[in-house]
């Protein structure tokens, strides 16, 4: 998958949540209407989807061509807990 497919799929993805057919990866996540549950589902859609996830300084301070430009792949190495 390209850069260019992440960020169609995250922007598709957002629309849907949020409701906005106008979001494109030009905006900022919080003017779009984003907040931290939404940031929490889309690294987790993205995380299912593409093995990646945003820093959520990046993802609120930038656009979201941005964020998802500096999107990290998922650490597997951390310890999970059960």
């Amino acid at each position: 998958m390209s850069a260019a497919d992440v960020e169609q799929a995250a922007v598709t993805w957002l629309r849907t949540e949020l409701d906005d057919p106008e979001i494109s990866g030009s905006d900022n996540f919080l003017d779009i209407g984003g907040h931290s549950l939404t940031f929490s589902k889309l690294n987790a859609f993205l995380g299912d989807s593409f093995g990646i996830v945003l820093d959520m300084k990046t993802t609120y301070d930038g656009t979201l061509a941005a964020a998802l430009t500096a999107a990290q792949p998922i650490d597997n190495t951390a310890p999970t807990s059960k």
